[in-house]
């Protein structure tokens, strides 16, 4: 019988070498996308906040009978609160109903406009902003606030025209509050705007 040597077991340097190689190609080609992908992951966490914030202001409205609004209260964030509409001042009574601050991890930014115009045309970051949305005891945008959001835009201003992603929440008179996105066609997908 002949005896063979045995091979040690282990990995060579050069199989190591090759291994780390293509991680670290696979980081450097994946890495951009990634940064794209998390960029637009805020920006979709915080129109749900948004939503989530409108929806929570109808229908305390409906609770309680009365006027409640919705504000969005800095225009380098996505800060907002809910609480009880003053007629008389046409402005929030002090003490919120509830709150979220801006995420300061977040680049997600928001631009309002009080006459809905269309989708076709992105609003600036930061543009109407600070506004808000009075709901009526009906669940309905309040007639006695002057001037209501119509629409909200948001944005993420640090990404290339291209990566950016752009979601729009529209206010209905009668109290609805939809989410879109202004890119996809609603005949095609759900989520579109238009």
């Amino acid at each position: 019988m002949l005896n063979r040597a045995a091979r040690p077991a282990g990995f060579t340097l050069v199989e190591i070498l090759i291994t780390l190689a293509i991680i670290a190609m696979v980081i450097a080609f994946g890495f951009p996308s990634m940064r794209v992908w998390l960029q637009n992951t805020q920006l979709r966490n915080a129109a749900d906040s948004i939503l989530g914030g409108l929806q929570s202001a109808r229908i305390e409205a409906l609770k309680r009978n009365t006027t409640v609004a919705f504000e969005l209260t800095d225009p380098n964030s996505t800060a907002w609160h809910v609480c009880l509409f003053d007629i008389p001042s046409d402005a929030c009574s002090p003490g919120d109903l509830l709150a979220a601050p801006g995420s300061s991890s977040s680049n997600a930014r928001v631009g309002v406009e009080t006459a809905f115009t269309n989708y076709a045309a992105p609003l600036n970051a930061g543009s109407g902003v600070p506004a808000l949305v009075a709901f009526d005891s009906f669940g309905r945008v309040s007639p006695s606030s002057p001037v209501n959001i119509a629409r909200i835009d948001l944005r993420n201003p640090t990404l290339a025209a291209g990566d950016e992603r752009r979601l729009s929440i529209r206010i209905e008179t009668a109290g609805e509050v939809h989410m879109c996105d202004p890119q996809l066609s609603k005949a095609v997908n759900p989520q579109g705007c238009q």
